[in-house]
């Protein structure tokens, strides 16, 4: 789980789902303060909790955001993908953090 406490918090990609922009075993940086002073947004990529399983981080890109306030989340790769099109949408608390860049030079299989 990650620990939302540090500001930038560094993980390895697991699947294809964001395939080809973030490849199995990549590893990404995520800032979890990036949305303390604004809103998550349409386009962004973030690392988030399943809504149904304890302690399973994704990344997704946020796809459209409802008059609710809720977020609906896809994988860039569809086939590959558990996301919003089968869990529906998701709750900003699940949100955590943004996703800000792919450590290059860092690969793990």
């Amino acid at each position: 789980m990650a620990d939302r406490q540090q500001r930038m918090i560094y993980l390895k990609v697991s699947g294809d789902s964001m395939s080809p922009l973030y490849l199995d075993g990549d590893q990404v940086a995520v800032d979890s303060k990036a949305y303390q002073l604004v809103p998550p947004a349409v386009g962004d990529i973030v690392l988030c909790e399943h809504p149904y399983i304890k302690a399973h981080l994704m990344i997704k890109k946020i796809q459209s955001i409802d008059q609710a306030g809720r977020y609906f989340v896809v994988g860039i790769n569809a086939t590959e993908s558990t996301d919003s099109r089968s869990f529906g949408s998701i709750t900003a608390d699940k949100i955590v953090g943004k996703v800000i860049a792919k450590v290059i030079g860092v690969r793990h299989k």
